[in-house]
């Protein structure tokens, strides 16, 4: 079955969670440890760079400490420096959806996404985001906890 939501088909048949295997790939990997101020300085710069042109942001965090201030530093900086947040989302670490915190992130059309989480959490919800919302990978960047490359592809390109 499938659905046009937004600009694109959505196949309504597969799940939003990451299959047991994929899952357990991120079993093993450490908590995002505290982010540093030469890492919030390079992630701001990346976002106010001529070519970025990033006015409006949304933040997404899952709930450790480490991610939690990373996403509330940035947030801050973002605003001090006359940036617009049009949202901050948290979520947990497992879900039975994360329907709530996809659509929540992207709700207000940001111009790009900031991601402070620990990596299976961001898996799911990256992999909720790629199935059921009109979110751009593209236009998101993260603390380095995640390093977004180096996690394999949530979902397949549509």
């Amino acid at each position: 079955m499938t659905r046009m939501t937004g600009r694109r088909m959505r196949d309504l048949s597969r799940s939003p969670l990451l299959p047991a295997a994929s899952a357990a790939r991120y079993a093993g990997m450490p908590p995002p440890a505290p982010h540093t101020e030469a890492e919030l300085r390079s992630l701001l710069a990346l976002l106010t760079a001529s070519a970025a042109g990033v006015p409006t942001v949304a933040v997404g965090h899952s709930r450790d400490t480490a991610s939690r201030t990373a996403a509330a530093a940035f947030t801050a900086a973002w605003q001090a420096g006359g940036g617009t947040v049009v949202a901050v989302v948290d979520w947990p670490e497992r879900a039975a959806s994360w329907l709530r915190p996809a659509v929540r992130l992207t709700a207000q059309s940001p111009d790009a996404w900031v991601i402070a989480a620990a990596p299976l959490g961001w898996a799911q919800l990256s992999r909720r985001l790629r199935l059921s919302t009109d979110w751009d990978p593209y236009r998101t960047f993260a603390f380095a906890p995640l390093e977004l490359d180096a996690y394999p592809d949530p979902a397949p390109h549509p």
